[in-house]
């Protein structure tokens, strides 16, 4: 008799227990929160001395990313063949079209001007310069370091007006669990990034 008693209360118990599971999940309790992230440009003030006075029309083609980069989950990188994808910390918007919006507005504050497009455009103004980016690397590692690799290409208005580099940047060290650190550095070192693309424009504009 004992033992029966026992057992209903027992069924009892995991009754009771998985129909406030249920409940839970209804309600939305314990399940994880979604939070989505943007990248941000440099503010005006940033630019400083380095800012360039001069009228030149600079277009930016969609920045072009590896596979693995283009999705809305934010990737770390465990080691040199592993990746970790965030299944919470998403970016607000497509990567690709995020860090092209940043570095047209880096560009406007950088070289003081309202002639930087992105491409492509409703209504083609002739640029003098035309840049294309490839993202190699733009993930924060298992250390917490920010690594930024590019190779760009500034094609002029002439055929003999064309050049490309490519660019390593490497941003401090942030908190691995820090999300926000995180986006604070890779924006930061896209900064770097436009920064150093900004002093190898040639300073000849159309007037």
């Amino acid at each position: 008799m004992i033992a029966q008693c026992v057992r209903l209360l027992v069924l009892c118990w995991i009754g009771l227990s998985g129909l406030y599971g249920c409940s839970s999940i209804i309600k939305g309790e314990g399940s994880p929160v979604t939070r989505y992230f943007l990248l941000s440009s440099m503010n005006q003030g940033q630019a400083g001395d380095e800012a360039f006075h001069r009228a030149i029309r600079l277009a930016i083609e969609p920045v072009e990313l590896p596979d693995y980069l283009s999705r809305l989950q934010i990737v770390h990188r465990l080691g040199d063949h592993r990746l970790a994808f965030g299944e919470t910390d998403l970016w607000g918007e497509d990567l690709d079209s995020g860090v092209t919006r940043v570095m047209v507005e880096n560009f406007s504050r950088l070289m003081n001007s309202s002639r930087v497009w992105r491409l492509p455009m409703k209504n083609p103004i002739q640029p003098d310069f035309r840049l294309r980016v490839q993202l190699i690397r733009f993930e924060v590692d298992s250390d917490g370091r920010v690594l930024l690799s590019a190779r760009w290409t500034l094609q002029g208005a002439f055929k003999d007006q064309e050049f490309g580099e490519f660019s390593e940047i490497h941003g401090g060290h942030v908190g691995t669990q820090d999300t926000d650190a995180q986006i604070a550095a890779l924006s930061t070192a896209l900064e770097t990034l436009c920064r150093e693309i900004a002093a190898k424009i040639p300073n000849q504009g159309r007037s």
